[in-house]
């Protein structure tokens, strides 16, 4: 009896559509590639199947556990959002914003350091956490359109954290512009010796 070569196709497309179903859905579950099991993204039990379903359809995420909004000051943003990417010491995006530390500096990529900082930020606010934004309320932009913020990661400023582990330096042109030039650490690590030559001049 012959077999038809369309049953042929079958017993071959069949078991491979399945397999592709499965490493989909296993994807989903543990972030992880089937075949090679390399961390490809989030795993849906890593930030709830809800968000997870919202990450998936790109929709807004917002985090319904409380945070750090009595840590913020002013009338700007204050919001809590996930991590979706760490592009360097002092710039991290979330969900919907791209997010530039105020007053903080941390080395660029191609100066020394630049790994370390970098490094210490994905550390302390990794990918898939949730971050309070605290916007500054008299610089809320920089000139790329990201939002100025001091960001506070399980409770702790990023700004500060920075500065106080030697990875970054107080941009002190901008102590005269900035809402948090009067924070302790700001005074600290330089606003307040701009602020007194400012005067002086």
């Amino acid at each position: 009896m012959l077999v038809k070569p369309l049953s042929i196709a079958a017993l071959v497309v069949v078991p491979f559509v399945l397999f592709i179903a499965a490493g989909l859905v296993y994807q989903s579950q543990t972030g992880s590639d089937i075949v090679t099991g390399e961390k490809t993204g989030l795993a849906a039990k890593e930030v709830g199947q809800e968000q997870f379903d919202n990450i998936y359809k790109n929709e807004p995420v917002q985090s319904k556990q409380d945070f750090d909004s009595h840590k913020c000051i002013g009338n700007a943003k204050c919001v809590s959002q996930l991590i979706t990417e760490i592009v360097d010491g002092d710039t991290i995006y979330t969900t919907n914003y791209k997010i530039r530390l105020s007053l903080v500096d941390t080395p660029e990529k191609n100066e020394s350091g630049f790994s370390e900082a970098t490094s210490f930020t994905a550390k302390m606010c990794p990918i898939g956490s949730f971050v309070t934004i605290d916007q500054d309320d008299l610089q809320p932009y920089d000139q790329y359109d990201r939002l100025l913020a001091n960001v506070f990661c399980n409770g702790k400023s990023l700004n500060s954290a920075l500065l106080n582990n030697g990875h970054a330096e107080i941009s002190t042109r901008y102590c005269s512009t900035s809402e948090f030039s009067d924070y302790s650490w700001a005074q600290r690590f330089g606003c307040a010796i701009s602020e007194s030559n400012a005067t002086q001049t």
